[in-house]
C-alpha cells in the first residue's frame, strides 16, 4: 500500500511543472489557493519564505494520480507559515483539503484556525514534516467523509484548543466520525511529535483519537506528552470496530490522561507509557462501541499511574494481554475483570486487583534508571528472557528484532536502549 509513496518524488520530477510563488504583500492578493488549485497530475508548487496569510475560506482541491502525484511544499530550507488575520483566526479553519488525491504537502506551517488542517473526504494523500500550531480548536481533523491510504508522518503538533470564550476540543488528530458514519482505513500515521493539547469540552483533548469504525490503521513510532490541559484524555485512543486491527506501536507517551484507551480490534504493542494521570492503558468498553473482541495488548512498558492497566474485559471474546512490565510502586498496577481472556507472563510492582500469570518484579533492579525515564532492562533484570515467546513480537519499542528468548515489556534485551526518550521526535 505504502510503495507508490516512496516512488512519488522521483516520478513527479520527471512530468508536469514546477511554479514558485511569493507571500502576497496583501491578504486579498494571495494566490496560494488559486495556484494549488490549478495544479495538474505531475506538477509541484514551492512555496517561498514567508507568512501566506487569507480572508474567507482556504480549500485546496488537488488530485494527482498514482504515477503522477501533486506536490505542495515549502522551497528548500525556507520557512512557510500559512495563517489567517488576525480578525477571522476562529472563525475558519486555516487550511481544508476537499477530495484529494494521490497529493503530497511537505514542510508547511500551519498557524491558527479554528481547526489546522482539515481532510474532507480523499485518498492516497501524503501529510508530512508539517507544523500545526497554535489552534483554537483541533488541529488535524479526517471527520468529514471518508478518508483511505493516507501517510501523516514526522509533523509536529501542539499547543491546540486555545480558545476562551467558549469550550474547545484540541484533539492533535481527530480521526473517523463518532458515529461511524466516517470511516478512515489503511492509514499510516507514524513519527508526529504531538504535545500540549488542551480541552475544556467533553469532546477532550486526545493526542491521536480514531473514532468507530476506523480500520487497518498503523499508529507508530509518535511521541505524545501533555494531552492534560483542561481535560485529560488519551494519548492514544482506538475504538475499533472495522474489519481489520488498528495497530498501536513504538509511542512515547507521558502526562496524559490514560496513556492507551482502546476498546476492540486493535494490536497494543511495544508502548512506552508512563507519569499518566488516570491509567497506563484503559481496555474497557466505550458507549460508540460496546463490544469486546479481538485484542491484543503484548510487550508493553507502563510506569507511575494510580492504575497500571483498567481491563474490564467480563464480556469479550478473543483477547490477549500478555508480556507486559507494569510498574505502578504507589498504585494499583493491575485492576482487571479479564474473563475468558488470555494472560500471560505479565511482571508487575504496585497493588493488585487480577488473576493468572503475575509475577513481581522491583523496578530498582528491573530498569537502568525508571526515575529517568530510561526503562530498559538492566542486565540482571528480572524482565530478561521472560516473555512467552508465543505472543512475543518480531521487534521491539526500536524496530531492532527481538533476542530469543526475549524480555517482557517494549525492549527486546538488546544490548543498548537506543532512542534517549524525551521530548521531540522519536529518532532512529
Amino acid at each position: 500500500m505504502f510503495l507508490v509513496y516512496f516512488m512519488f518524488g522521483f516520478l513527479s520530477a520527471a512530468f508536469g511543472k514546477s511554479i514558485e510563488i511569493q507571500p502576497a504583500i496583501s491578504d486579498q492578493d494571495e494566490e496560494f489557493e488559486m495556484a494549488a488549485n490549478k495544479l495538474q497530475p505531475g506538477d509541484e508548487l514551492v512555496l517561498h519564505s514567508g507568512t501566506y496569510s487569507q480572508n474567507g475560506r482556504r480549500a485546496v482541491i488537488a488530485k494527482g494520480t498514482a504515477e503522477h502525484p501533486i506536490v505542495i511544499r515549502a522551497a528548500d530550507k525556507e520557512t512557510v507559515i500559512l495563517t489567517r488575520p488576525i480578525e477571522n483566526r476562529d472563525r475558519q479553519n486555516n487550511i481544508e483539503f476537499v477530495d484529494c488525491a494521490f497529493l503530497i504537502v511537505r514542510g508547511l506551517h500551519f498557524k491558527g484556525g479554528s481547526s489546522g488542517v482539515r481532510f474532507i473526504r480523499g485518498h492516497h494523500v501524503t501529510f508530512e514534516d508539517c507544523e500545526i500550531f497554535e489552534t483554537t480548536n483541533n488541529a488535524l481533523t479526517m471527520n468529514s467523509g471518508n478518508c483511505d491510504s493516507f501517510i501523516i508522518r514526522r509533523n509536529h503538533i501542539h499547543h491546540t484548543g486555545l480558545a476562551t470564550d467558549r469550550a474547545t476540543e484540541g484533539e492533535g488528530m481527530y480521526i473517523g466520525c463518532h458515529d461511524g458514519s466516517c470511516r478512515t482505513g489503511d492509514s499510516l500515521i507514524e513519527g508526529n511529535y504531538i504535545h500540549h493539547t488542551r480541552g475544556t469540552s467533553s469532546g477532550g483533548n486526545d493526542g491521536i483519537e480514531i473514532k468507530a469504525g476506523s480500520f487497518g490503521n498503523i499508529v507508530r513510532n509518535n511521541v505524545i506528552h501533555d494531552t492534560n490541559i483542561g481535560t485529560k484524555y488519551p494519548g492514544v485512543f482506538v475504538y475499533g470496530g472495522g474489519p481489520t486491527p488498528n495497530i498501536v506501536e513504538g509511542n512515547a507517551i507521558w502526562n496524559a490522561g490514560d496513556g492507551i484507551q482502546v476498546v476492540s480490534d486493535a494490536i497494543v504493542r511495544n508502548n512506552i507509557i508512563f507519569n499518566c494521570l488516570n491509567t497506563g492503558i484503559n481496555a474497557a468498553p466505550h458507549g460508540a462501541m460496546p463490544n469486546l473482541r479481538n485484542t491484543t495488548i503484548v510487550n508493553n512498558t507502563i510506569y507511575n499511574a494510580p492504575v497500571g492497566v483498567r481491563m474490564r474485559w467480563a464480556d469479550s471474546t478473543n483477547m490477549i494481554f500478555a508480556n507486559n512490565a507494569i510498574y505502578c510502586p504507589a498504585g494499583t498496577a493491575l485492576n482487571a475483570n479479564s474473563g475468558s481472556a488470555t494472560l500471560r507472563n505479565n511482571f508487575v510492582f504496585g497493588s493488585l486487583d487480577a488473576k493468572n500469570d503475575l509475577e513481581r518484579a522491583d523496578p530498582s533492579i528491573a530498569f537502568v534508571d525508571a526515575g529517568a525515564t530510561n526503562f530498559f532492562p538492566t542486565s540482571g533484570s528480572p524482565l530478561r528472557g521472560k516473555a512467552d515467546a508465543n505472543y512475543t513480537p518480531e521487534l521491539d519499542f526500536n524496530g531492532d528484532k527481538r533476542s530469543v528468548p526475549s524480555a517482557i515489556g517494549a525492549y527486546g534485551g538488546n544490548a543498548k536502549p537506543g532512542w534517549k526518550i524525551q521530548p521531540g521526535f522519536k529518532t532512529p
